[in-house]
């Protein structure tokens, strides 16, 4: 416990510390107390409810790609300012410090991401799913943000490669979002599925249909997560811990 609550301190002054990353989370705050007091006064918003399940799924699809910036960034700055090094011969040895990031990325995208979408439902009340249909949209992007956090570092050389990244991520993170406006027998809707979060989208589409494919949806994102993680975790290791492996 004692280097993972270390990791932990560290991580949190570093993302205080970075103007970029202390705004991601504002942002993310703001937005989802923005939207949940819009949901006071829903009866002087004619159909906006309607839109409710949608922005819930920006929310949560933008989530690995934001929340994986923030520990990717901090990462990348170890790796300028010399702090990978020290810790990379520190009594913590680098594979056990990746997996107390991963899980600490895990963690958080699985607790925050349940906040705010039942803050925001809690006025709105527009999206009617139960917690275990909740964690079977969550589970799999919570999975995809460590895969994003590690990809940073493992890319980008210093902050202006790391924000490149983090868009494109964003970029390939949001495309899937274009399936609520695709009709269902598109036949191009499989191109969809090629980005990690599209599996996310299916499945949420098809809970909201009360679809028993949901199941099907839900499995296929989270293999899709896990085997991008592990495809991750090895260029991780070979590119940025590739003398201390």
């Amino acid at each position: 416990m004692i280097p993972f609550l270390s990791i932990v301190r560290l991580d949190g002054r570093g993302i205080l510390r970075d103007h970029v990353a202390l705004v991601t989370l504002v942002l993310s705050l703001v937005g989802t107390l923005g939207i949940t007091a819009l949901g006071l006064f829903q009866e002087r918003l004619s159909g906006w409810s309607t839109w409710i399940p949608f922005v819930i799924a920006v929310s949560l699809v933008g989530g690995p790609g934001g929340f994986g910036f923030l520990f990717g960034v901090l990462m990348v700055e170890e790796g300028e300012t010399g702090v990978r090094q020290a810790l990379a011969v520190s009594p913590v040895p680098p594979a056990r410090l990746m997996v107390i990031r991963t899980v600490i990325a895990t963690g958080w995208m699985c607790v925050w991401p349940l906040a705010s979408v039942y803050l925001m439902n809690s006025t709105w009340r527009a999206v009617d799913l139960s917690l275990l249909q909740w964690l079977a949209v969550v589970g799999p992007l919570a999975l995809l943000t460590p895969a994003c956090a590690l990809l940073i570092p493992a890319l980008a050389a210093d902050k202006v490669g790391a924000l490149a990244v983090f868009k494109g991520l964003s970029f390939v993170s949001l495309i899937p979002l274009g399936l609520f406006f695709v009709r269902s027998d598109a036949g191009y809707r499989a191109l969809f599925l090629l980005s990690p979060t599209g599996w996310v989208v299916e499945a949420y589409r098809a809970l909201l249909r009360s679809d028993g494919a949901a199941a099907f949806w839900g499995l296929g994102a989270v293999t899709y997560a896990l085997t991008l993680l592990l495809v991750v975790v090895f260029v991780f290791r070979r590119n940025v811990y590739r003398l201390h492996a």
